[in-house]
Order: structure tokens, then sequence, then C-alpha cells
């Protein structure tokens, strides 16, 4: 597609997002960036870009932190040229942000947070543990090699060491003996070879090699008599260790070879999510959103990218039943920054960026962008304004296409107005025999005319402050726009008596369009604000409602959060109480023993009665958080259960059948808090409940803790539930009845559980209560 990056600025755009990567090679890919025409390309990267910008929101960016330009190492090792200690150190590095890479997708995966446009590139990323636990083996993080990189290694530095320690030795007896003669007590290195620095006039009574003397020539650095053989043999070492070396990181770069086409998907991906990264941060830092790619514009409090955030006006920019727009009004008014932005934020897009305009804006993907803004006037090729703009709009229209977008800053301009305004109504006209998307700056009046007698053609203006002689940059479409040039005048200063002639003469120029056009656009203007103040009326009221339902929803939060912080504290109470129980049936027996010795007391059993009611009391309810319509497919919070669940099917009265993992369950709508879309995953096999073999009809809980009885009780109908029984016996026994009224309890809570009674004569009578089951 063609583009006029330069035009509209495009470049500054891409030269701010370069800021914003942190590789070498994501820094030189963004400033090659190109809008595309693509419309699958585009919307898979803006969604990306939005996904890499919620990761930030919720966690961070991408760790890319040690991806290193590694292109060069990749090309040696391909044709196994032996790479350097720092080329490896390169790779190293490579993995380790490989390593940081998954643990960051696992904290991103453990917060559930959506990034399945990017899921594929972090799932290609090729995992060379095993090559970094090699070269690790080999080089140090200090980039030196271990001795034990190989055996002979390891030796030759042994007898390097030992050489050395010899060496050492005896030049520090030559210190002692030799001290007159020297200059100074150091050892030194000449030419590799470790010397003693000889004044001059001893040179000769000296025995040994002379490597080197000093500027002023009073001393020369002497390799002792003594020591050249032992510098020979440790010079001889040094070169066998050195080869050593060579052969162990050649047989190192075998195994990067092994790995290079690896190396560089990985190379790749993470160039790939710097860029989308580099996007997102600089969508986060300016407030930019993602808009929906439709077939019409409608850009919604759309700001200059490129203007400061602190200062920009937002404007809505939104092509209706009408294709071409065409704004008049002063200079310095806003009408080029307007068209700057419709080009600039199309580019944008194009190249797969989010911009700053609001929620739910749309726009279309143009087959082309072309602009012919400012004044591009040559004195090298002796061109005027007016040559600089027909020489643009003659290369535009020769390469125009359907769905272009053309942008034409003061069309007509730079010659006689006359046939200023008649060529630029006559480009209009071929401009419209196309299907593309047009928005026009002009002083020209005519040009209000002909919009208004057209209906894909709509007139606009930026709005002019005339109090303080200042535009507000506030985009009006639908409104003409007016010079102003004498009432600004006027304010300024100018004579009274020139600016009442100017109107006079202004007057006379008017024709009945003109008058008509003018009284159209103060009704315009009319209805403009009244629009504007219905609409602020209604956000008001938007924003007292959004604030109500927030206060409602946290409010609901607060009482579910202090009903769980109250069972959780009532844990030690249950257990209080249960011991407490256990207290009262042994005085019970106590009492019962005492009965039969005829010393029973009255007022004791009515204190026991007492005190067992006041141990099990009723328990809060949770309330619902939200009023989201509880749709089938939706994942929901069962709150009479405290269990999560996904709805199968809507049922009559409101009512609906909810999965909770193996169990389903009858729920109204005020018991379902919804929690969002449940996520459609393939299973990779499919699971049934086996029924239990021989599974019982009656549970007996006598004995039983009231807490350990209540879970076996759940555990017992879930089997049941499985075989498809009609009915069971629950045996608790009569005690002081506190299992019987938790089975009671439980029985009206579970939806399963049809209903329930005592058992009879013959089952067991109070000790036992049979449930029956849907």
């Amino acid at each position: 597609m063609i583009a006029d990056i330069k035009k509209l600025e495009f470049d500054k755009i891409k030269q701010i997002l370069s800021s914003y990567t942190i590789t070498d090679i994501g820094h030189s890919d963004v400033l090659e960036i190109q809008p595309i025409n693509n419309r699958i390309s585009i919307e898979s990267s803006l969604l990306q870009v939005e996904q890499a910008k919620i990761m930030i929101l919720r966690l961070d960016r991408t760790p890319l932190t040690g991806v290193l330009d590694i292109r060069s190492v990749i090309k040696k090792a391909k044709i196994e040229s032996v790479l350097t200690i720092e080329e490896f150190m390169k790779v190293v590095s490579h993995q380790e942000a490989i390593q940081r890479t998954d643990q960051y997708i696992k904290k991103i995966t453990n917060l559930e947070i959506d990034f399945s446009a990017l899921k594929d590139y972090y799932d290609r990323i090729v995992n060379l543990s095993s090559l970094k636990k090699q070269i690790d083996s080999v080089i140090d993080k200090k980039g030196d090699i271990y001795d034990y990189a190989s055996p002979k290694l390891s030796k030759l530095r042994n007898q390097i060491k030992t050489t050395e320690d010899k060496i050492d030795r005896k030049m520090a007896s030559l210190l002692k003996s030799e001290a007159k003669k020297l200059t100074d007590s150091i050892i030194t290195i000449r030419n590799n070879r470790l010397v003693l620095p000889v004044k001059s006039e001893h040179k000769n009574s000296f025995k040994g090699m002379i490597h080197d003397q000093s500027a002023s020539k009073e001393t020369v650095f002497i390799e002792p008599m003594a020591c050249f053989t032992l510098n020979n043999e440790l010079q001889n070492l040094m070169l066998e260790e050195e080869n050593e070396i060579e052969k162990i990181l050649r047989e190192l770069t075998s195994y990067v070879t092994e790995h290079v086409e690896d190396l560089k998907t990985n190379l790749s991906i993470f160039t790939y999510l710097d860029t989308i990264f580099a996007k997102a941060k600089y969508a986060c830092d300016y407030h930019m959103t993602r808009p929906l790619i439709t077939d019409s514009v409608k850009l919604i409090n759309a700001r200059h990218p490129l203007i400061d955030p602190k200062e920009v006006v937002g404007n809505n920019i939104i092509f209706r039943d009408y294709r071409h727009i065409i704004i008049t009004g002063p200079n310095t008014g806003g009408k080029t920054v307007a068209l700057k932005t419709l080009g600039l934020l199309s580019m944008m897009v194009q190249s797969g960026m989010l911009i700053p305009v609001n929620e739910q804006s749309e726009t279309i993907i143009f087959s082309n962008i072309f602009a012919d803004i400012g004044d591009e006037q040559s004195i090298e090729q002796s061109l005027s304004t007016f040559s600089s703009h027909i020489g643009n709009i003659i290369r535009i229209l020769n390469d125009i296409e359907d769905d272009s977008l053309v942008l034409l800053d003061e069309i007509g301009s730079g010659t006689d107005p006359k046939e200023g305004a008649s060529l630029a109504i006559s480009i209009m006209d071929y401009i419209r025999k196309n299907h593309i998307y047009s928005m026009v700056t002009t002083h020209y009046p005519e040009l209000k005319t002909y919009a208004y007698n057209l209906d894909d053609i709509i007139n606009a203006s930026v709005e002019f402050d005339l109090k303080s002689l200042k535009p507000t940059y506030k985009l009006k479409v639908g409104v003409p726009g007016q010079s102003n040039a004498i009432s600004i005048a006027r304010r300024l200063g100018l004579d009274e008596s020139i600016c009442n002639a100017a109107e006079k003469v202004s007057i006379s120029f008017d024709t009945d369009v003109t008058k008509l056009i003018n009284k159209l656009e103060k009704q315009s203007i009319d209805l403009e604000r009244q629009i504007e103040d219905y609409h602020e009326k209604t956000q008001v009221l938007d924003n007292k409602e959004e604030t109500l339902k927030a206060e409602k929803q946290k409010q609901i939060q607060e009482h579910n959060r202090l009903i769980s912080k109250y069972e959780k504290e009532n844990l030690e109470k249950q257990k209080d109480a249960l011991k407490e129980v256990e207290q009262l049936i042994e005085e019970l027996d106590e009492l019962k023993s005492q009965a039969q010795q005829a010393h029973f007391k009255e007022h004791k059993l009515a204190d026991i009665k007492h005190r067992s009611k006041n141990i099990i009391k009723d328990e809060p309810v949770y309330q619902k958080s939200t009023n989201h319509k509880i749709k089938v497919g939706d994942s929901v919070k069962v709150l009479t259960y405290q269990r999560n669940g996904v709805v199968n099917k809507k049922l009559k009265n409101n009512e609906f059948e909810v999965q909770m993992g193996i169990l389903t369950v009858t729920a109204k709508e005020d018991e379902l808090e919804y929690l969002g879309k449940a996520k459609k995953e393939k299973p990779k096999y499919k699971t049934t409940p086996k029924p239990i073999k021989n599974v019982k009809v009656e549970l007996d809980l006598h004995g039983k803790r009231y807490l350990d009885a209540m879970e076996e009780l759940d555990k017992f109908v879930d089997d049941c539930l499985l075989n498809n029984l009609e009915f069971a016996y629950i045996i608790h026994g009569i005690g002081t009845m506190a299992l019987k009224k938790g089975v009671e309890k439980y029985s009206k809570k579970n939806p399963q559980i049809k209903n329930f009674r005592s058992g009879g004569e013959t089952e067991g009578g109070n000790g036992v209560t049979v449930i029956y089951f849907k």
C-alpha cells in the first residue's frame, strides 16, 4: 500500500515507539514498520498488543533483558566457525531470558490473564537448557575457562602454575642478590617474558637477554639467564594451553551448531515480542485503546499522538452517510491538526498499534493513505506553493484506489481565489467518483455551498472563541467555519468605523444562498450546543448510576467478606460447641443414672435443654454482588454451596441447572453469582463417573462428631446420586438431636433431595431420617 509517512509525521511516532524497545534488533525493526492493508493481520496484531497491555497493567512486560543480538553467532555456528567466549556467553544469556520467560508465563497463567493471541509465540520458544548446561560446564560466569574443562587442560594449567612458581622463586632470589644492579625491586613483563629492571651500567655484568629499555635509556629489561629455560618452558605450556582451549571451544561450538535453527527461532520470537510489548507500553503511557475494525469510521475523542497529552484536545471524527468532510475556518484554528489526526491514527492502526481514542471507537482499513499537507515550495525545483500542491494532487489521483483515504490541506490555494475554488470543486467531483474517503481543509466559501448541495459531503469547522481570540481546537462536524476576520479585528482594536464599513461591504457581497447558509449555520450551532448539553447531563446521570452500582456491589462484597470471616472464626466455636454437646450427653447419661437411683432433679434437665438450644444457631446468608443476567454457558458461583459451576440449561420459574463437578444442582437466579463465560476446553479424554458397586442404602452416623458426620453424609449422598438410588436411610440416633437437625438442615439445602421424613416405627423412629432423591 501507499502511505505518505513523512507528510503525516509517522516517522516521529516510530522514533517514540523505538524508545520503548529493549532489544537492539527490536529497536531497528520498529523503525522499519510500514502500514499494511491486510485486515486479518491488522486485527491479529491489535489483539496481541491489547493483551500485552493488560499483561503489563496486571503484572509486567515480558522479560527481554539478556536477549542480545546473536545473528553473527548464528551465522558463525552455521558454518562451524569457532565461537569466542563472549559469543558463548551471549547464547547463555538467551537461555536465561527463556527461563525468566517461563516463570513470567506461569505467573500470567496463575493470574488467569488472557494471552491467547500471544500463546503460540511463547509455546514455540525452544528451551535450550541442555545447551546452557554444556556451556556452563566449560565457561564460568566471569568468562574464564574452567581448569576441569578437559583433563589435558587441567594438567597443563598445573604445569604452568608449577613453572611460574619456580620462576617467581628464582626471580625473588635475584631481586635480593642483585639488588644493587636493579633500578627497582619489581618483576615486570616484556614480550610476554618475565624480566628485571637493570641499571644500564650493569647490563654487561648481568647475565641474561635484553628485551627492552626505558625511554630514558637508564634502565634495561633483562630476562635472567637462570630463568631463560624456565621461561621457554612456560611459553610452550601456554601455547599448548591456547591450543587446548581452542579445541574445547571448537567442540563446544558443535553443540551450538546443532541448535542453530532453534536459536534463530527464539531470536525471531523475542524480537517480535519486543515490538508487541513496546507498542503495549506506549499505549499504557498515552492511554490508547484498540478500535474495532468495521465498515465505518467513528473515532471517539481522538487525540493527536504527538501533542502533549495534557494539552491535546480530543475530537470525534465520524463518517456516517457521507464519505467526505470539508473543514472551513480561519488559520491556526486546528484544521490541519484534525487532518493529521485522522491520517496518523489510521497509519498507527494499520501498523498494528493502539490509538488515543475512547473505547468502542471504530475504523476501516484503508487501501492507501494519501496526504498533501503544508507548503512544500522548492527553490531548487522552482516550484511555487500552488505548483507543489498540484504536483502532489496529480500523484494522488494517479494512484487512487477504492477505500483510499485522501487528506488535502488548503485545496486549491496559492492562486486566484475564483480559479482556486473552481479547481477545488472539480478535484472533489473527481474524487467523489471513486469509493474513497477524504478530509479537506479550505478557506473558500464556495466549498461550503458545494457541500450543502451533496449528500455524500458534509461541512465542518474548528471552533473559535471570539472572547479570548483563541481557537478551542474542537471539531464541529455539520457546522461550516467562519473567518471571523472583522470580529477579530474589532477585538484587537481596529477603528470601529472601519469595522462597521467592512461589515456593510461584506453584506453587499452576500447572496441569498450565503444568507441561507449563515442562517443554517446559526441553527446548527444552537442545535450542537443543545446536543452537548444533553450529553453532559446524560453523562452526569450515567456517572451517578455507575457510582451507585459500584457502591452497592462494594457493600455486598463486604457483606460476603464478613460472612466468610464469620465462618472462619466460627470453626473453633463449632469445635467447642461439639465438645459441649458431648459434655451434655455425658451429663444426660448421669441424670439418667440418677433417675434410676431416684436422685433425679428436674431443674438440671431444664438447664441442659436450654444450653443445647443455644449451640446450633442460624447461619448468615450470602448475597449476590452483581445483577448480571445469567445465561446458559456462564461460569457461576452457587451461593448456597459456595462452589463454582457452569450453567447447563434454563428451567422454569427462573431456575437453572448448574453442573458442579460431577454433581448437577438446581438453583434460582438470585442464588447464582456471575463469574464470566465458561472456558470451552476440549478434554484430552472423556471421563464418566462410574457407579459404585454394592452401595448401601443406609448410612450409620452413630457416635460421629458433627463436622465428620456432615462430611460423610455429603459423600454418601454423592454415591447415592451416582447409583440412581431413589431413597436412603440416615441413622443418627436420638441423643441431643444435634445430628438429626444437621441431617434435616442438609436435606433442606441440597436441591437433589426431594423430601425427607423421620423413620417409622419399624424403621428406627426419630433415630433415623429417610431421604428421597429427585
